[in-house]
C-alpha cells in the first residue's frame, strides 16, 4: 500500500486484516473500524481515467444514502473522496469468481440474480444522479474501424439506433458474477458500482445473457421472454453487440492459451447468434 494511503488508514483508525484481492488498478481487503467489520477498497493507479471511475463509484455510494436503490447495498462507513473507500461489511458468496462460471446456475441462484438486476433497472433513479455511460454510436464507428463490425452490422445498428432513443434505464453497468453477492436467506445484491449509469434498456440483461447463459441456458430463456414482454427488443438487440464486440476484443487481447481459447470459442458462437438477432431486428418494421 503506497505510504500516503497508508497514513490515511492509520489516521481514521481503519485496521486491514487480510487482503483479498489485489490488481494494478485496486486493492480489496477487509479490516474493522471501531470495532465492526469492513470492506476496504484503495484505488492503486493515479490513471485519470480510473480515477474518475473512483470518484463516480464515492458519488454512488452517497447517492444510495439519500435514495436507497430496491436492493441491500453497503453503506459507506468513510472516505478521503481520492484512494480509500470503507464499506459496511455485507455477509454472502460472490457467484462465481469466473467471468464465465463453469457450472449450471441453480433455480435460486437464477431468480435471485434476475429479481435483483431488474429490480435495480426498474428503480427510479434520482435524474440528476446518473448520465449516460458510453455513447453507442461513437462505440460502434470504434469497433466497426477494428474489425469487430462489418458494414452491414454497422447499418443494421444505425437503422436500430434510431429507433430506440437516447439511454434513459438505469443499469449497473457491470455485473459480472465476482460483482454479484449471494445470500440464502437474504437473496442476491450488486456490488462494484464504478459503471452505473444509463443505458440503452438491457444493457445488465445482456452481459448476464452472454456470461451466465454461457453454461446456463435456462437464464437466457427467461431473459429473452422478458424482453419481449417489455418491448425493449430493439434496444436489446443492440445491447447484445455493445456486449459481445467488447467480449471478443478483450479475449482477443489475451495471451495465446487454454483460457483464450475455450473463451473465444463460447463468445464466437454468442456472437454468430446476436448478430443474426441484429440483422432480423433491423429488417422489420418499426
Amino acid at each position: 500500500m503506497p505510504t500516503d494511503l497508508a497514513a490515511t488508514v492509520r489516521a481514521v483508525g481503519l485496521e486491514i486484516s487480510e487482503v483479498l484481492h489485489r490488481t494494478d488498478k485496486t486493492l480489496l481487503a477487509t479490516g474493522t473500524l471501531a470495532e465492526r467489520r469492513v470492506a476496504v477498497k484503495c484505488l492503486l493507479d493515479p490513471d485519470p481515467f480510473w480515477a474518475g471511475k473512483w470518484r463516480h463509484e464515492v458519488d454512488v455510494y452517497q447517492l444510495f444514502a439519500t435514495c436507497p436503490p430496491p436492493l441491500r447495498v453497503p453503506r459507506l462507513l468513510y472516505t478521503d473522496g481520492v484512494r480509500l473507500l470503507v464499506l459496511e461489511w455485507l455477509h454472502g458468496r460472490r457467484l462465481d469468481d469466473d467471468r464465465y462460471p463453469r457450472r449450471a446456475l441453480s433455480t435460486t441462484e437464477t431468480d435471485a440474480v434476475l429479481g435483483c438486476v431488474q429490480g435495480f433497472n426498474r428503480w427510479p433513479a434520482p435524474g440528476s444522479g446518473f448520465g449516460i455511460v458510453f455513447d453507442y454510436p461513437d462505440r460502434f464507428r470504434r469497433y466497426r474501424s477494428r474489425g469487430y463490425l462489418d458494414e452491414a452490422d454497422h447499418d443494421a445498428l444505425t437503422r436500430l439506433l434510431s429507433r430506440v432513443g437516447e439511454p434513459r434505464q438505469i443499469n449497473h453497468g457491470d455485473p459480472l458474477p465476482s460483482n454479484i453477492l449471494i445470500d440464502p436467506a437474504l437473496g442476491a445484491t450488486l456490488l462494484d458500482w464504478e459503471y452505473t449509469g444509463l443505458f440503452l434498456p438491457g444493457f445488465d440483461l445482456a452481459m448476464l445473457h452472454t456470461q451466465l447463459g454461457a453454461y446456463t441456458p435456462a437464464v437466457q430463456k427467461r431473459i429473452d421472454e422478458f424482453i419481449v414482454e417489455s418491448g425493449n427488443v430493439d434496444a436489446f438487440a443492440v445491447n447484445l453487440v455493445a456486449v459481445l464486440t467488447r467480449e471478443l476484443r478483450l479475449h482477443h487481447e489475451l495471451p495465446d492459451g487454454p483460457l483464450r481459447e475455450s473463451r473465444l470459442s463460447l463468445i464466437e458462437a454468442a456472437w454468430d447468434q446476436a448478430r443474426d438477432r441484429l440483422h432480423r431486428q433491423a429488417g422489420r418494421r418499426p
